[in-house]
């Protein structure tokens, strides 16, 4: 069954919400990021301990893995938007018949029924 205009409205304007909060997700990351190693782990011009450094490096690869995430999930919604503005949007990639609202409506970047999605 095809979407309606409401419908697909409703869709974009997840969309377009869901990558608004995920595109500052990502400048917050990239903005933390951003801080070098040596400022986080000295305090008052002294040393930190091994640990305190281990913790760093820890949260940066940390912070690393979640910004690259968000950048990846930016990319989906993006083309999520895309196929909105096509034809595509909607059905699915692996057999060609439409995917159900209800299923866009809980992750509109969706490309395949959830039985043909990838665990």
């Amino acid at each position: 069954m095809a979407l309606t205009n409401d419908q697909l409205a409703e869709l974009r304007t997840q969309l377009e919400s869901e990558r608004t909060r995920i595109q500052g997700n990502v400048n917050d990351l990239t903005e933390e990021l951003g801080t070098s190693a040596t400022d986080t782990t000295e305090e008052h011009g002294l040393e930190s301990h091994m640990a305190d450094q281990g913790t760093d490096t820890f949260l940066r690869g940390r912070d690393l893995a979640l910004e690259e995430h968000e950048r990846a999930l930016l990319e989906e919604i993006d083309a999520a938007i895309e196929r909105l503005d096509g034809d595509s949007f909607g059905i699915c990639e692996v057999d060609g018949t439409p995917i159900s609202f209800e299923r866009l409506q809980a992750l509109p970047w969706a490309r395949t029924h959830a039985e043909h999605a990838p665990a």
